[in-house]
C-alpha cells in the first residue's frame, strides 16, 4: 500500500512539473514580437492604433509602446522589464509599475499599469508577429 501511495505521489508531482515547464516554455516562446491593442470595453476608434513591441536587451527585455494616429507615430514610451517565471510567466518593469501578463492560449497579453492618480489601467494586446 505504501508503494502504491509513493508511486501515485511521484506521478502526481511529475505531472505538475511537466505542466509548469510547458506553461513556462509557451510563455517564453511568445514574448518576443509585436502586439496590437484590442478594445476591452470601449469601441474601436478609427485611425488610432497602439503597438507594443517586445525585444530582448541582454538578459532583460525592452518594451516599446507606440500610439499611432493615421499612420503617424504620436507618442512613444520605452522601458526595460525582467521576466518572472513564477505564475505562468510575466514581465515586470524595472523601477516602475507596469506588468505584462501573458495568455498563451489566446496569444495575447494584458498590460497593467498604475497611473499617477493611483488607478490601475488594463490594456489587452494580441500578437500580430
Amino acid at each position: 500500500m505504501k508503494l502504491k501511495n509513493l508511486i501515485y505521489g511521484l506521478w502526481t508531482s511529475c505531472k505538475i512539473i511537466l505542466r509548469f515547464c510547458r506553461q513556462h516554455h509557451d510563455t517564453l516562446s511568445m514574448i518576443q514580437g509585436i502586439y496590437l491593442k484590442q478594445p476591452l470595453h470601449e469601441k474601436l476608434i478609427a485611425g488610432l492604433d497602439t503597438v507594443l513591441t517586445i525585444k530582448p536587451s541582454g538578459s532583460l527585455f525592452q518594451l516599446t509602446k507606440q500610439d499611432i494616429i493615421n499612420d503617424e507615430p504620436v507618442q512613444e514610451q520605452t522601458w526595460l522589464a525582467t521576466y518572472a517565471w513564477h505564475s505562468n510567466g510575466h514581465l515586470i518593469e524595472i523601477g516602475g509599475d507596469r506588468y505584462c501578463i501573458f495568455d498563451t492560449v489566446t496569444k495575447s497579453l494584458y498590460l497593467e499599469e498604475l497611473t499617477d492618480s493611483g488607478r490601475t489601467t488594463l490594456e489587452l494586446f494580441t500578437k500580430s508577429y
